[in-house]
């Protein structure tokens, strides 16, 4: 790795093994159920994904549903295995997906905060400090004391994702960067993203489609279909070459 690449993929590949079709026909039922074996048949979710990202890069990964995006995100930030290929990340990675992960419902928001600090490793003092923070950017001050069981989807992913940004570390994943509660907070979490740009932190992120301020604030994009890297280069060109395939813009 250069002195200013903090991330790399070599050939990245998943693999993952799923139900097969063929248990279903006569002659393949009545054999898998004299063997006890259970059909299965390989899914390759990604398939030789190799980048290279810079200190202060950001870049979008795109692609239709079931592309391997999200897949890919897992694998940089260590929660999933790579089947092959290798990947290097220099630096400390907070991982902005799946909010909400690890809430108590029976506790009250309040709880659930601290609750978080403890599970990453913040001290009671360090919580008390970000706690308005918290609160102010979540938007939820009349709900702190109310039970998360009592909470709305879009409240849920509100605190969690207070919570998180006030813990940001050098590179930040973003699974579904504009999923985050209605328009108006979507806009709210965009702009603090731009602010982490502007501080220097590197960003990556998956979205459905990548236009107006999101294409604006990339410096790179990744567009993978059926586990293939397709391009991986200029944001306009990876929009460009997607919509094609997709069938948008003529």
């Amino acid at each position: 790795m250069s002195s200013a690449e903090i991330i790399r993929t070599e050939n990245i590949s998943k693999m993952f093994m799923i139900g097969s079709t063929d248990r279903y026909t006569m002659f393949n039922t009545f054999r898998y159920k004299l063997s006890g074996e259970t059909p299965k048949k390989e899914l390759w979710a990604l398939k030789n994904i190799n980048i290279s990202v810079n200190k202060g890069d950001v870049v979008a990964i795109i692609g239709p549903n079931g592309a391997g995006k999200t897949t890919l995100l897992r694998i940089i930030s260590g929660i999933m295995k790579a089947t092959s290929g290798s990947y290097s990340v220099r630096g400390s990675v907070t991982s902005i997906f799946e909010l909400g992960l690890g809430f108590n419902p029976m506790f009250t928001a309040l709880q659930n905060v601290y609750l978080y600090g403890a599970l990453h490793g913040l001290s009671r003092k360090k919580v008390d400090a970000i706690l308005p923070k918290i609160v102010e950017f979540s938007g939820l001050e009349d709900f702190m004391g109310a039970k998360l069981s009592e909470f709305s989807s879009g409240m849920r992913s509100r605190l969690a994702f207070a919570m998180i940004i006030q813990t940001v570390e050098d590179i930040v994943l973003v699974d579904e960067i504009m999923a985050v509660g209605d328009i108006s907070f979507q806009q709210k979490c965009l702009s603090t993203y731009e602010k982490m740009i502007e501080e220097g932190k590197t960003l990556i992120f998956v979205t459905q489609s990548l236009d107006g301020r999101l294409e604006e604030i990339c410096t790179g994009a990744l567009y993978i279909n059926r586990g293939e890297q397709i391009l991986y280069g200029p944001p306009e060109e990876a929009t460009a070459l997607y919509n094609r395939h997709s069938g948008i813009g003529g």
